[in-house]
């Protein structure tokens, strides 16, 4: 690797190292959405993480990764899971156990993460995966540390995977110039001003991915979220305005209609991939709350 390239992925984990340390552990509110689940914004942000319901029956040990003020390890511990929060700093992280949120944190930078081989049963990743400069690299090591499966909720999807049209018009445009697609497709190159390139997962590429490691199954539940920088009136990290949440959820009521329907593919997926075959009862779980699960063939030619 060239050294320009080795000092923009270093680049990209101190930008977003000092995102947390600078801009984000010196908010007033920054628990306040965890300490009163009655606001908007715990409702709305652990919202998707009911997709996670089919792994929590029984206590496992659990890695949050990305996981910058511990919201979903203590989400977790309230469903009596043996869990240790981490991110790319631990800042937050020291508040938030100070607080007696969380019990256990640790600085992690997901390309190299420091537990052994299955140190867990899950790694759980929310919101944090499309930030990795090396975002493969990073699902790799997910999968090391895992016994059981990593699962990555709320991650954007790559729209160009669902949408047939768009990749029609690519494919003609792409004769005359490559770019001239960009006059449609808005945000194919698209960055967060922490620094991120925005990685969107393509279910596609999840599935070679494991077929190529010789995994048993994965699974997707695709959905539409409230994303928290959505232009709207009112306060989310203030006691429950039910209207404000009212008018919330109907938008995405409406959105999760069209989206249903075929007209626009849905924005966010919670992507699972299984590093042994899960039990029948998980499968079911699964289904019931909407995933759609593939059993992966075995390689022929390995035994």
């Amino acid at each position: 690797m060239s050294k320009k390239k080795k000092n923009l992925i270093t680049n990209n984990y101190i930008a977003q190292q000092k995102n947390i340390s600078e801009v984000i552990a010196n908010k007033n509110d920054l628990f306040f959405h965890i300490e009163n689940k009655e606001c908007a914004a715990y409702k709305l942000t652990a919202d998707p993480l009911k997709y996670l319901d089919p792994f929590i029956s029984t206590t496992k040990k659990w890695l949050t990764i990305g996981d910058y003020n511990g919201f979903e390890a203590h989400y977790l511990l309230q469903k009596k899971q043996n869990v240790v929060a981490s991110d790319i700093s631990d800042v937050v992280l020291k508040k938030a156990y100070a607080r007696g949120l969380i019990k256990k944190y640790s600085m992690q930078n997901v390309e190299n993460i420091s537990y052994t081989d299955n140190a867990f049963d899950y790694v759980m990743c929310k919101e944090a995966f499309h930030h990795f400069p090396r975002a493969y690299l990073a699902l790799y090591e997910m999968i090391r540390v895992c016994k059981l499966a990593i699962i990555m909720v709320t991650e954007p999807i790559d729209i160009l995977s669902k949408m047939s049209t768009l990749l029609f018009f690519k494919n003609i445009l792409d004769k005359i110039n490559p770019f001239l697609i960009n006059r449609i497709w808005k945000n194919r190159f698209s960055w967060e001003t922490v620094g991120n390139y925005v990685f969107k997962i393509s279910e596609r590429e999840i599935e070679k991915i494991a077929m190529g490691m010789g995994l048993p199954c994965i699974a997707f539940k695709r959905y539409n979220h409230f994303k928290s920088h959505t232009p709207i009136e009112g306060m989310l990290d203030v006691p429950l305005n039910i209207n404000l949440y009212k008018r919330i959820q109907r938008k995405l009521r409406i959105k999760n209609f069209i989206s249903r329907v075929g007209l626009i593919p849905y924005d966010s997926v919670c992507t699972v991939i299984f590093k042994i075959q899960p039990e029948e009862k998980v499968v079911q779980k699964l289904l019931d709350l909407g995933y759609n699960v593939l059993r992966l063939p075995t390689n022929p030619y390995l035994k």
